[in-house]
């Protein structure tokens, strides 16, 4: 895609067959098992140490200011990535992470537990979005059909065990080691990052413009904080409604002036890329309003104990990990028409019949098996949303957009969780997951082309302007 960029005498690669690639994969999967593993072990702790703390009143803000932090990680760490390395980027994100996560188990009060979440959030930004690059990095399109099942058990495991294990560990050594238990695993990632993964060499001629990535990351977070709900009260939520306005206008200046955009002009002018910034709204709006409301749905609907409840979650995550191990050979077959769009179908259908099995009253195997099919449609789709797209550009651009696919994603899970507060009941909630899975399924086949072209070359593509 871009023929001014010189290649390289010797042909680059991330990390050598064998140990150094199994290495590299390792440190991977530890970033995402952290990451993953973040997002759910707190919530245990939560009501323990707001009491402790006497924190009660700020408790919202303990995850909404790690979820703003994280997403202005996100859109910095796309550029930093690109211009500066993904080992540079990863392991700074995992400092970052792992220093407020220290901090965090040492505060003394819920404000100071909130400051060290947004430092927490910064790193956290930074590390998930590189992971997904490195292991664009690591294999090649082909070899992703056979490890994506790898890396989507590793996140969703960690997720469902994420409430166990902050359970165990609150109630035999207290809520501060919540904090402390990703410390060693994050230091092993990278460890084993440093030693087995390698960037290209980089040609800095230019300087880093970081205001794209700092604008679009604040326009993203007012919207986040002017949707996330018992926040700011009534109507205090306009405020940060105006700011994004005024943060998205500076933005669409500021790219229209600078040679280093968010995305180039190419890019966004790849209907492959375009499908995945879509199918990244969507994915992130069923993923997260599931994630969110089924513990909730099956425990007030169906008469589950909390348990059960959260086992809820099991079918749903595993269809997601069987259907990601054969996303990324339908995207070969058929592009993301296949792989999205089909995959979107199926998890429309898979949320009416969870719908139908709530209203019913019908037994726990249907819950159960329509949240593993809604799993296995959502697997597909929203792994290749991001696999795709990334294929598509360069190596100098391979962290920008899979940071704005992830950025969409969390900003389609914002949104759609936000709607779902406003809504009269479960059937509506339900019919609303369903109506994004299947519009996403329509839209994605419209926009897609019909197969994904061959993968830009890395040898060629390899050296950062």
């Amino acid at each position: 895609m871009d023929s001014a960029t010189p290649t390289l005498a010797t042909p680059w690669q991330a990390a050598a067959p064998g140990r150094e690639r199994r290495r590299a994969t390792a440190a991977v999967l530890l970033g995402l098992v952290v990451s993953a593993f973040e997002t759910t072990v707190v919530t245990t702790a939560m009501p323990t140490l707001t009491a402790e703390l006497n924190g009660r009143t700020y408790y919202a803000w303990v995850f909404t200011g790690f979820l703003l932090a994280s997403t202005l990680g996100v859109l910095l760490s796309g550029r930093l990535a690109d211009q500066l390395g993904r080992k540079t980027t990863f392991l700074a994100g995992m400092g970052l992470f792992l220093l407020g996560s220290v901090l965090c188990g040492f505060s003394t009060s819920v404000p100071m537990l909130v400051l060290f979440r947004v430092l927490q959030g910064l790193g956290a930004g930074a590390v998930q979005p590189t992971t997904l690059t490195i292991s664009s990095d690591l294999y090649t399109l082909k070899e992703r059909a056979s490890i994506q099942s790898v890396f989507t058990v590793a996140w969703g495991l960690a997720s469902v065990i994420g409430p166990v294990v902050g359970g165990v560990l609150v109630e035999h050594l207290g809520w501060r080691s919540v904090f402390w238990v990703n410390v060693p695993v994050g230091l092993l990632a990278m460890a084993l990052l440093r030693a087995a993964y390698r960037d290209p060499p980089l040609r800095r001629s230019r300087t880093l413009d970081v205001r794209g990535p700092v604008l679009g990351a604040t326009a993203m977070a007012l919207i986040l904080l002017a949707l996330e709900p018992h926040v700011l009260p009534g109507a205090f939520n306009v405020f940060p409604a105006l700011g994004a306005a005024l943060a998205l206008g500076l933005l669409l200046r500021q790219q229209r002036r600078t040679d280093q955009p968010l995305l180039s002009s190419a890019a966004l002018a790849d209907r492959t890329v375009q499908a995945g910034l879509l199918g990244g709204l969507v994915s992130g709006g069923i993923l997260y309003t599931l994630s969110a409301y089924v513990p909730l749905w099956m425990m007030s609907h169906a008469g589950r104990s909390a348990l059960g409840a959260g086992v809820a979650l099991v079918p749903l995550l595993g269809g997601w990990a069987v259907g990601s191990s054969f996303g990324v050979k339908l995207l070969l077959r058929g592009g993301l028409r296949a792989s999205a769009g089909v995959g979107f179908a199926v998890a429309g259908i898979g949320a009416g019949l969870f719908g139908l099995a709530l209203s019913h009253g019908w037994t726990g195997a249907w819950l159960y098996a329509s949240l593993g099919l809604l799993g296995i449609g959502l697997g597909p789709a929203a792994s290749t949303c991001i696999i795709a797209p990334q294929v598509r550009v360069p190596w100098s651009q391979r962290g920008a957009v899979t940071g704005s696919v992830y950025a969409c994603r969390m900003l389609g899970g914002s949104q759609a969780i936000a709607l779902v507060n406003v809504l009269p009941g479960v059937g509506w909630e339900l019919l609303l997951v369903a109506a994004i899975a299947v519009a996403g399924a329509v839209l994605v086949r419209q926009l897609a082309p019909p197969v994904v072209l061959a993968e830009v070359g890395v040898a060629a593509a390899a050296v950062a302007e």
